[in-house]
């Protein structure tokens, strides 16, 4: 069942919108945003996106009070190119703060694409790969580095154990029968967090796509996607 829910366009039911239920992490003047593109789209397609206007601000609060602020560059990077995008910024005319709109193929301070981020800590978790045999399958000469490459796994393995609750307690609620919440049968799933995290991500994705139709067309190689879009909506902070 799994697996045919996480084929693309696989969705039983389109009911919401995903943005219209994520609100906006606790004092992070960042949103998390799907454009429902790639990168490469997003560059060359950025004059006819839309950029979602914030209603409520996540600093002060004050409601309906965003105007445009231009947009700032950023260069993600990666193995074989360098890319060039503008990310929008709004600013609150209550308290002066700004905000920008993330895509969601990308995170907060790092300069990698997400995709290829997950391709490393997939192999190294989830394959159990060496660190030898994560940079031979990831990179693409020499990048990203071998240091860049341990560094986001250690990451990972700091934030996991916070994402993977965050999960367990979202099945908990809305998808009590999902076997990662059976703490003594075999179908439990991986115990180190890391692992685990991949995994969770994976029935997460299951079941939101039962409820939302931005992520209908989210497949197996979405998940870390969606989950930096959801657990930056729930104000969960840095995954890697």
């Amino acid at each position: 069942m799994l697996g045919t829910i996480l084929e693309k366009g696989k969705s039983p039911t389109r009911r919401v919108q995903l943005g219209s239920i994520l609100r906006v992490g606790p004092s992070r003047m960042v949103i998390v945003t799907e454009f429902r593109c790639l990168v490469h789209e997003y560059a060359e397609d950025f004059s006819q996106l839309v950029f979602p206007r914030p209603e409520v601000c996540p600093h002060c609060h004050a409601v309906n009070v965003f105007i445009g602020h231009g947009f700032y560059p950023r260069k993600p990077l990666s193995p074989t190119q360098v890319y060039r995008i503008w990310i929008k910024r709004w600013l609150c005319k209550a308290c002066r703060q700004t905000l920008s709109l993330l895509p969601s193929f990308l995170l907060r301070f790092r300069h990698y694409l997400l995709d290829t981020i997950q391709s490393v800590v997939v192999t190294r978790f989830e394959d159990g790969a060496s660190w030898t045999q994560v940079s031979r399958r990831c990179a693409v000469a020499g990048l990203p580095a071998p240091r860049t490459i341990r560094r986001w796994c250690l990451s990972f393995a700091a934030h996991a154990p916070t994402w993977w609750s965050a999960i367990q307690q979202t099945l908990a609620q809305h998808d009590a029968s999902s076997p990662l919440l059976d703490p003594l049968g075999e179908n439990a799933g991986p115990r180190d967090a890391p692992r685990a995290l991949l995994q969770a991500a994976l029935h997460l994705l299951a079941w939101a796509k039962t409820r939302w139709a931005d992520v209908s067309d989210y497949g197996w190689n979405d998940r870390m996607r969606f989950l930096w879009h959801w657990g930056a909506g729930q104000g969960l902070g840095r995954l890697i």
